[in-house]
C-alpha cells in the first residue's frame, strides 16, 4: 500500500502513532508492505493507494479523511462526503446510546449555556454567490429562501475564518434585510443559543446536534438523516422538520462511534481491516 502524507504525518505513521500509525499496524499486521510517499505525489505505480484528504483520482485508491469530531474518521472510494457510504445507508435509532451524546455536549460546548435564543444560526461557508454542484442554492441565495420561510426570526450568520470574501460577496451581504446580521461572536456561542441551524452543509450543522439543534440543510452531505434537507425535501418540508423531536442521541452515536473509525478504538485495527475489505481489498 502507498500511504500519500504530509511530513508530519508520516513521521507520526513511522513512530505508529494516531490514525496514521493504527493504519499502517493494521495493514503490515495483515501481511502487506506500507511504503510512505509525499501527499504531492502523483497516485500512480502498483499496488494499493491511500490518500489523506486529497480527491481519488485511480483505481485501486482510498481517501482516509477526517470525521469532523475528535480522533473519528472514514476510508472511502471518494473525497466527497455525500458521496461516502454513510450519507446513503439508513439510520434507524436504538436505546442506550444517550451517553454520547451527553458526554462529549459537556466536552464541546465547555460550560455556554445551552438554550432557544429566537433566532436561527447560519455558519456560512465560501463562494457566496455562486451555486455548486452540490448545493440546491447559492448561499446567497439561501439566506434570502430563508428570511421567506422563517418570517419572523432573526438570523445570526458568520463567515468562515478560512475563506475570503470578494467585494461583491460583501457588498451582497450588507444589501440583506434587517433581520440578518453577520455577527463576530464566537460560532460554539451563537450554536449553543439559537432556535435551529441553517447552512449549506457546514459541520457546525453536526455539532448543533450535540446541543439538540435541529438543522436545516440546503447541499448534500453526509449528516442529512435526521435534518430537514432542502435537496431530499424541498424548503417547505425542510423547515417545517426543525418543529419535530428529532433522535439526536440515537443518531450521533450510530454516526460516529458505528459508521466511523476510531482511532482511540481498542479494535481500531480490525475497524480498519474491515473496511479496506467492503472496498474491495484483498486483505
Amino acid at each position: 500500500m502507498n500511504f500519500y502524507l504530509e511530513d508530519h504525518q508520516q513521521k507520526q505513521a513511522e513512530a505508529k502513532d494516531g490514525i496514521f500509525g493504527k493504519i499502517v499496524a493494521a495493514v503490515t499486521g495483515a501481511g502487506w508492505q506500507v511504503k510512505l510517499q509525499d501527499l504531492a505525489t502523483p497516485i500512480a505505480g502498483p499496488g494499493f493507494h491511500m490518500v489523506y484528504n486529497r480527491p481519488v483520482t485511480e483505481l485501486n485508491c482510498l481517501s482516509l479523511r477526517h470525521c469532523y469530531f475528535k480522533h473519528f474518521f472514514r476510508i472511502e472510494p471518494t473525497n466527497d462526503r455525500w458521496d461516502w457510504q454513510v450519507a446513503k445507508s439508513d439510520f434507524t435509532p436504538r436505546t442506550g446510546t444517550n451517553w454520547f451524546q451527553k458526554f462529549w455536549r459537556e466536552q464541546v460546548f465547555n460550560g455556554l449555556q445551552i438554550r432557544s435564543g429566537g433566532y436561527i444560526f447560519m455558519p456560512l461557508q465560501g463562494k457566496l454567490l455562486e451555486r455548486r454542484h452540490f448545493q440546491v442554492l447559492s448561499p446567497i441565495e439561501m439566506i434570502h429562501a430563508t428570511l421567506a420561510a422563517d418570517p419572523k426570526r432573526q438570523i445570526f450568520a458568520t463567515l468562515h475564518p478560512r475563506e475570503v470574501y470578494s467585494q461583491a460577496e460583501r457588498e451582497a451581504l450588507r444589501d440583506l434585510p434587517d433581520r440578518f446580521h453577520l455577527s463576530e461572536q464566537p460560532s460554539l456561542s451563537l450554536l449553543a443559543g439559537c432556535d435551529y441551524v441553517v447552512t449549506e452543509n457546514s459541520s457546525l450543522g453536526l455539532i448543533g446536534y450535540f446541543a439538540s439543534k435541529p438543522l436545516v440543510l440546503f447541499a448534500r452531505i453526509d449528516f442529512h438523516h435526521i435534518a430537514g434537507s432542502v435537496p431530499r425535501q424541498g424548503i417547505e418540508a425542510a423547515f417545517k422538520s426543525v418543529e419535530t423531536a428529532q433522535n439526536f442521541a440515537p443518531y450521533l452515536h450510530w454516526f460516529f462511534r458505528e459508521q466511523a473509525i476510531s482511532a482511540n478504538a481498542e479494535n481500531a485495527a480490525d475497524q480498519i481491516l474491515i473496511r479496506l475489505r467492503d472496498h474491495g481489498w484483498p486483505i
